[in-house]
């Protein structure tokens, strides 16, 4: 939680097996090659990505930070970065000022591991409190979120962003999905006996 209010993020690893990340790949692959990009039918395509968010680990994460009665809003994109893509701007998904408390959050899932050569996603840490890229990048550097297969990163949804060039042959797939807190808080709802 410390890390998650300072840093405005957290990187989890599922404790689902290997072969499952590999199965989810493989499905993301044949979706994409067959319809396109899902959408926001990201979960009725691939519904087993869904076990992700039951995992005890990021369920407790997503849990510890929005409240139990946490809700998975039904938009949901999958971010398909393709071998010599140029990378995106910095960015951040909210629109309005910045928010101290935590009512909304990111969570990004890569099926695949993901390496710095593959494009993978850029955060600003500690950028959450900036209405502005100047704002977030004075004193602060970009880091590279480079995961296992089946990591999963929990964002504050107004950290600064952006999916990075993929320099490599591979193609890189990051499943982005949004979180509310439904209930206002009365204590904590992490472990605080630490």
């Amino acid at each position: 939680m410390q890390r998650y209010i300072s840093d405005g993020y957290v990187m989890l690893e599922p404790g689902l097996p290997a072969e499952f990340h590999r199965a989810l790949f493989r499905k993301t692959d044949e979706v994409f090659a067959s319809e396109g990009n899902p959408g926001n039918n990201l979960l009725p395509r691939i519904p087993d990505v869904g076990n992700v968010f039951r995992d005890p680990v990021v369920a407790g994460a997503l849990a510890s930070i929005l409240g139990d009665d946490y809700f998975m809003e039904p938009h949901r994109h999958c971010h398909y970065n393709a071998p010599g893509s140029k990378g995106q701007e910095l960015h951040k998904d909210s629109f309005t000022r910045r928010r101290h408390r935590t009512r909304l959050l990111l969570a990004f899932y890569y099926p695949q591991e993901t390496t710095e050569d593959m494009g993978p996603t850029s955060i600003v840490p500690g950028s959450h409190y900036y209405n502005t890229s100047g704002g977030a990048l004075d004193g602060a550097e970009e880091m590279l979120v480079t995961m296992k297969a089946g990591a999963v990163a929990i964002v504050n949804y107004d950290i600064w962003h952006r999916g990075t060039a993929n320099r490599s042959d591979r193609p890189r797939y990051m499943m982005k999905f949004l979180f509310a807190r439904m209930s206002e808080p009365d204590a904590p709802t992490w472990d605080t006996g630490g």
